[in-house]
């Protein structure tokens, strides 16, 4: 017999019983910190291989890494068969057995659970909702089956088939990462050279990104706060038009090299004013060492900028967009590129940023849905005309 402890707070443990009378099963829902989650738990029982280079396992990876706190809801979470279960509400723990490991152990989130246990040292402030069952020995295989059926095909790989994405597509096709927009459900792309898996963006992040500069939705006193709450949501708004999206074709690559240049340089700007950006949590810090590579440029990083900084300041230069009624293009004001733009003030730009996010507990997603601080932006780069 296996017996694995988890740490649970007693306001976040629940016991079902089976709704039939004389029923045998029994459901336990809780949610467990990351760092508490105990390794071990048997896994014969989940039908699935986790191979963690794929696709859907760097995004499992990434949301948790994120330490955005919403993990417990993004995340579908992991389904365990049990023997037992005991909570101890003065411990506050959970005691799960496990007798046979055929019947009892891992049903669903396979992938969840291993990349739980490699990253559970972390120190992130992360939770993941368990849900355990006892009785079902008799359904096992079943239970299983129906537990990892296949996700809907997604409205990004629908929009793909179409070619509704042609519009962006023209405007990016020669940029340096275009081949690792992931346009399709799980696609995967390959390095010619070295075989490797590349590191994929999602089509819908693109699409939030190119949103952000859109003149004819957005002003001084509208800001596209969506683009970095709701990827779906941007996702929805481009299918309801995507030939609009035409009109950014002269400017799409600009912004993205805009993108990499605030993320490379955000931490250097802000720390050339005093600032002590290495501090922060969500910097990543390490005494110098690379901690990553930006997302579109991947060039190397001695610092991580969380989008909830990131896209405040990237949206501002909006601004800068005229709509010449001539082509029919959006372009920017005076012909000058928004990399200089920013070079200008990108050291009071990000000193003003972390000011904000510092009064209001220094958390990156709360700045990225303020729209007080999406405005202070604007105003800051709107004064540079």
């Amino acid at each position: 017999m296996i017996t694995k402890t988890f740490k649970v707070k007693a306001s976040t443990f629940r016991k079902l019983d089976d709704p039939f009378e004389n029923g045998p099963s029994k459901k336990y829902v809780f949610y467990c910190k990351v760092g508490d989650v105990p390794e071990g738990i048997p896994m014969a029982t989940n039908p699935r291989e986790q191979k963690l280079s794929s696709a859907v396992a760097k995004a499992i990876e990434t949301s948790l890494c994120s330490n955005d706190g919403y993990f417990h809801l993004k995340n579908r979470g992991i389904v365990i068969s049990a023997s037992k279960v005991v909570f101890n509400n003065q411990k506050e723990e959970v005691t799960i057995e496990f007798d046979d490991n055929a019947l009892h152990g891992n049903i669903d989130g396979g992938h969840t659970y291993k990349i739980v246990c490699e990253h559970k040292d972390d120190n992130l402030d992360q939770y993941v909702q368990f849900e355990v069952m006892t009785g079902v020995e008799d359904i096992i295989e079943d239970l299983a089956r129906a537990r990892n059926t296949s996700v809907q095909v997604d409205e990004k790989s629908m929009a793909e088939l179409a070619n509704k994405f042609d519009p962006i597509k023209e405007g990016l096709e020669g940029m340096p990462f275009y081949q690792r927009i992931a346009f399709k459900q799980n696609q995967i792309e390959t390095d010619d050279e070295t075989g490797k898996n590349l590191k994929m963006i999602d089509a819908r992040e693109v699409v939030a990104i190119i949103n952000m500069f859109d003149i004819e939705k957005y002003d001084a006193k509208t800001q596209p706060t969506q683009a970095y709450s709701s990827k779906a949501k941007m996702l929805t708004m481009y299918l309801d038009d995507p030939e609009h999206y035409r009109k950014f074709v002269n400017i799409a690559p600009d912004i993205f090299d805009l993108y990499d240049a605030i993320e490379t340089e955000f931490a250097e700007a802000y720390n050339s004013t005093g600032g002590r950006y290495g501090r922060k949590k969500y910097a990543g810090y390490k005494d110098g060492a690379v901690v990553g590579k930006s997302k579109f440029g991947q060039n190397e990083l001695t610092y991580k900028v969380p989008d909830g900084l990131m896209y405040p300041v990237l949206a501002a230069f909006r601004t800068l967009v005229v709509d010449n009624s001539s082509t029919g293009k959006y372009e920017w004001y005076n012909g000058e590129e928004p990399i200089k733009v920013w070079e200008k003030c990108k050291c009071e730009l990000t000193g003003k940023i972390m000011s904000f996010a510092a009064s209001i507990g220094d958390n990156p997603n709360a700045v990225g849905k303020d729209t007080n601080i999406w405005d202070l932006a604007y105003m800051t780069v709107m004064l540079q005309k």
